[in-house]
Parts: structure tokens; C-alpha cells; sequence
């Protein structure tokens, strides 16, 4: 395929897909269709009233994924390597991770481009399919990848075309002003995508989001609306000043026959099935996402164990996700060692174990038992007995601080037995 016809046709489904995932970017901040599509009322009490599931949705599940940050293994123990990673990679924000697996969970795609920064340091650079596109062969493999981009106080399209030999086209509106070639001679870019759109959170629960945020604004609609409830006066003539009088005041006077009455005219509120249909559409939502309620009323003796069940399908979900983001990371410590061998360090990625502990809550007691069981040092090294535990960032650095105290603890009694000596002679 002619390279500027490839490049065109990536372009052209950029802008057919944009527009979709702008949409999905919209929900998750917030900006729902009934901002554009609520019918409104002269006159009348006009609010819309979201409550952004969605955005709650993501949030939660990337707090329990990786709310504890990913630490790494060396299946040769070799330090070194663990170290390697945690060296080059420290001046990256924390959230770097979670940052991946948020955009990935809002569009079902995320793009993670990696470069040398102006210090000489490995860099990683997150992008949302709002910004940039991928042509894969049959193997999936990526053969051209194009950044969308604008430059701030500027108002010109930017583009970056990256070449599977490492070039670098830079077009400013369409026109071609630099070319270069990055470190990697690759593209070093890593796709990383769920296997269907479908499974976002936007597409399982965007009906119902719709539906709960309508009627929702319906409702308190209606409710500021009652403020305008009518007095009603028959029997007798209530001209402008009375009706003044009577609003200003609160106080009416009737003659006193039986043909004069006042009542109030109101609307009549059908609140239990209201509720109840507000009720249903957040269920429905809770479920098709396999979330729980955290705030849903619970008897006083629901055991541990029921309420660690009820977390079963949402950790599925979540881990599901979380192969997703690791399989990336791996990508990444692939890249880095080509970085490093560079630098004349010659690591093996292969070696590298990516362990990650979800912070949905776990026996953490239960596993330190099975652990002691099972003979740490015997049947399982240390490392990986550590790496087990949500607590341990880097379970090499620790098993070094261990070493270090006994060490330590070591001298502090050799120092206490010469001492001994000393006042005996």
C-alpha cells in the first residue's frame, strides 16, 4: 500500500472515529448528552441533575487494580535488574499506571509512545485515541502510528508519523517540517486496547445513565415546581391587590357564606413509584458493570466471607483489565532495556516478573499463613513470598533492608559482648 494513500486513509478514520471518543471522554467528566437534548420549560424550573456513574465506575476500578503500584521480580534474583527498573523509571509521576489504565477504561484503547527526554532519561508519554491512531499488520503489529497534536499558543494541526525504521515526519498543516529518526529505530509505541469497545463502562451502562440522569432532573424539576402550587377561590372576586395582598401576607379574608371556599391546587406525586424506578435504573447500572453499592444498607450480621463474595465478579472484571496493562508494562520493560543496552547494560526482559496486588480487600493473614506453611526459602524464595503482599512496593529493596537491620542488630551485640569483656579484665 503507497505510503501517503495509507497515511490518508488513517487520517480519515481518525475523523470518523473521533467523534465517539470525545463522547466517551465527555461522560467520564461529566458532560452528558442531556446537557444538549433536555426539553425545557419557560417558566418553569429548568435544572438537569447528573449523577456520573460513570466516572465512578472508572474510578473504582482503577483504585482497586492498581491501587497498590506494580512491583517486579527477577526470576534469576538478579538485583540488579529489579533495580534497573525502579532506577530509570523514578522520575515518572507515581500514577503513571493508573493514568494508563483510566484512559484505557474510558475509550477501550490507550496508546503509550515511549522517547528519550532532552536529559537522556527513558520517558513514556500517554495518548488517548483522541489523539492518535495505529495501522497494525496481520500480526498486530504496529507498521505506522500518527500523534495528533497542538502546540500551546498555537492554533496549527501538528502530526508526528512514526516509521518502522525509527524516522519521524513532522507536518505543520499538512506540510512536512522535520524529519528524524528516534532511539529505538522502531516504532516505539505500545497499543493497548480491551478486545471490544463494548466492554467499556461507557457502552455497558450509557442508556441507563441517560435514562437515571432524565428522570432525576424530572423529579427536582418538579419538586421546585411545586413551590408554584395555585390558590384556588371560588365564590368570590380576588382582583390584583387582594391577590397582592394575600401573597404578601399569607392572610385572606372570605365572607363568611357557604359558597366561599379556598383551597390550594397541587400536583399529585406519585413519589413510591418514582423512587422505585430511580431505584431500578441504579441497579441496573451496578449490575451490569458487576459493581457493588458501598453505601447499600447491609443486615448487622452479614459475615466477612459474604460480603468478599459479593467482590467476586468485580475482581474478575478488573483483572481481566489489569492483563491488559501489565501485558503493556512488559512492553514498556522491554523498551527500557533496549534504552539501557545503549547505556551498555545488558538485561534479559524475559527475566521479569510484573506482580500486581489489588487492593480489593484480601485475607492479607490468610496468605501470610499459607506463605509460613508452605516454607518461605524452601518452596518459595523470599522475593516472591514479599511480592505477594500489597504493602511491599519492591520486595528486592526490602529483602536488602532485612539483611541490612540484621546486620545492624549483629554489631549492636558484638558492641554490648565487648563491652562485657572489657569489665570483667
Amino acid at each position: 500500500m503507497d505510503n501517503i494513500t495509507l497515511i490518508d486513509k488513517m487520517i480519515a478514520e481518525y475523523d470518523n472515529k473521533r467523534n465517539m471518543y470525545e463522547a466517551m471522554y465527555r461522560y467520564y467528566n461529566g458532560d452528558h448528552d442531556i446537557n444538549y437534548t433536555y426539553k425545557k420549560f419557560p417558566n418553569r424550573a429548568n435544572q438537569i441533575v447528573i449523577d456520573n456513574f460513570v466516572n465512578k465506575f472508572v474510578n473504582e476500578e482503577v483504585q482497586y487494580a492498581l491501587g497498590n503500584p506494580l512491583s517486579y521480580v527477577s526470576m534469576s534474583d538478579n538485583a540488579d535488574i529489579v533495580n534497573a527498573i525502579y532506577d530509570n523509571t523514578f522520575h515518572w509521576r507515581d500514577t503513571q499506571n493508573q493514568e494508563l489504565m483510566r484512559t484505557l477504561e474510558i475509550y477501550g484503547k490507550a496508546y503509550v509512545l515511549h522517547y528519550i527526554d532532552k536529559l537522556g532519561r527513558f520517558s513514556e508519554r500517554i495518548l488517548p485515541p483522541t489523539k492518535a491512531i495505529e495501522y497494525t499488520d496481520e500480526d498486530d503489529v504496529v507498521q505506522r502510528f500518527i500523534h495528533f497534536y497542538k502546540k500551546k499558543y498555537e492554533d496549527d494541526q501538528y502530526r508526528d508519523v512514526y516509521y518502522p525504521d525509527g524516522t519521524i515526519e513532522t507536518y505543520k498543516n499538512n506540510t512536512l517540517v522535520a524529519k528524524n529518526k528516534n532511539a529505538f529505530n522502531a516504532i516505539p509505541v505500545t497499543v493497548c486496547k480491551l478486545d471490544k469497545v463494548e466492554d467499556t463502562i461507557f457502552f455497558k451502562i450509557k442508556e441507563l445513565q441517560d435514562a437515571y440522569n432524565e428522570i432525576l432532573s424530572d423529579q427536582c424539576n418538579t419538586i421546585a415546581d411545586y413551590r408554584n402550587a395555585y390558590l384556588v377561590i371560588s365564590g368570590v372576586l380576588v382582583d390584583d391587590d387582594v391577590a397582592k395582598t394575600i401573597k404578601e401576607h399569607g392572610i385572606i379574608n372570605l365572607p363568611t357564606n357557604n359558597q366561599t371556599t379556598a383551597k390550594w391546587l397541587v400536583k399529585d406525586m406519585p413519589d413510591g413509584y418514582i423512587a422505585n424506578v430511580i431505584s431500578n435504573l441504579k441497579s441496573a447500572m451496578y449490575s451490569n458493570t458487576n459493581h457493588i453499592d458501598g453505601n447499600e444498607k447491609l443486615q448487622s450480621n452479614t459475615s466477612g466471607t459474604a460480603l468478599r463474595n459479593r467482590l467476586v465478579f468485580l475482581e474478575q472484571r478488573c483483572n481481566m483489565i489489569l492483563d491488559v496493562v501489565i501485558d503493556t508494562v512488559y512492553d514498556r520493560i522491554f523498551r527500557l532495556f533496549q534504552y539501557l543496552f545503549i547505556k551498555g547494560f545488558n538485561f534479559d526482559w524475559h527475566d521479569v516478573k510484573v506482580v500486581a496486588s489489588p487492593s480489593i480487600p484480601k485475607d492479607e493473614i490468610g496468605t501470610v499463613q499459607m506463605l509460613t506453611q508452605l516454607g518461605i526459602g524452601e518452596n518459595i524464595s523470599l522475593e516472591t513470598a514479599l511480592s505477594l503482599l500489597p504493602f511491599i512496593e519492591n520486595p528486592v529493596s526490602e529483602i536488602d533492608k532485612i539483611a541490612n537491620a540484621k546486620k545492624n542488630n549483629q554489631k549492636i551485640e558484638l558492641d554490648k559482648l565487648d563491652g562485657d569483656l572489657t569489665d570483667e579484665e
